[in-house]
């Protein structure tokens, strides 16, 4: 197709089989719900096309070649013949277009993360390792109205998060990005985990202790150590998945 002639068809390729990767192991942690949900990366070499999960799959099921590739316009410029959830497009497609730093756009409705989201001026509580990476860098959107059904609202979300790397949406669910598939599947697990171990606190009726501030600023948000673990941690999902499910790479 003459609108992909100058990408690199390899980093394509590796692309997609990461994409396909991350929405089999999200499916494996149970973060999917229903067949909604939604997992974007920018296109290698083409930032004004991205890839995402079709409509109607499961993540279980998902392929290398049943991925979509679109432009942020929603034209579906794949010829696989599979298509995109409305709200795929509204939320994906312009926080890829106004945010360079977004890579990688994933967006659940993981139970612990979203739990948080549904509670009034939910925030999520600065006392856990895992949420290192993160603490500085998160964005609440309050103020509810209904699902993203047009472009418009995905450009206002964009604009919430600003140079944050997660986005808790009230009423909704969480989003984070990355600079790579792997490094947002990292940060989406440890918000889970982030997530349930503060609910699992509160829970107890005990006091939450906080790590101080100071320690947490001695973990910047773009942390050389953080990136470097997420493509460590994609070898290894896809290590492990092309031993037990390797048609995921079809």
């Amino acid at each position: 197709m003459d609108t992909l002639q100058p990408v690199d068809n390899e980093a394509i390729r590796q692309t997609k089989i990461e994409l396909a990767a991350i929405c089999r192991w999200a499916a494996r942690l149970g973060f999917q719900s229903g067949v909604c949900n939604h997992f974007s990366v920018a296109v290698p070499g083409r930032p004004d096309l991205m890839l995402i999960n079709p409509e109607g799959y499961f993540w279980s099921e998902v392929t290398a070649g049943s991925l979509v590739m679109a432009t942020h316009d929603g034209t579906i410029v794949s010829t696989n013949g599979n298509t995109v959830e409305l709200t795929a497009f509204c939320i994906h497609a312009p926080v890829h277009r106004l945010l360079p730093q977004a890579t990688a756009v994933l967006h659940t409705h993981m139970h612990h993360a979203t739990a948080i989201c549904t509670r009034k001026d939910g925030t999520i509580a600065p006392t856990y390792l895992s949420g290192m990476s993160f603490f500085n860098s998160i964005a609440y959107d309050r103020g509810f109205t209904g699902a993203a059904v047009t472009p418009a609202e995905g450009e206002r979300l964009a604009g919430v998060i600003g140079r944050a790397t997660v986005l808790m949406m009230e009423n909704h669910g969480p989003l984070v990005i990355g600079s790579s598939v792997g490094e947002a599947l990292l940060r989406l697990i440890y918000l889970e985990d982030t997530c349930k171990i503060q609910l699992l606190a509160e829970a107890g009726g005990a006091e939450l202790q906080h790590i101080p501030p100071a320690v947490i600023a001695t973990y910047p948000d773009d942390s050389p150590m953080f990136k470097a673990y997420g493509r460590t941690f994609m070898t290894a999902v896809i290590r492990k998945l092309t031993r037990e499910e390797p048609d995921f790479l079809s």
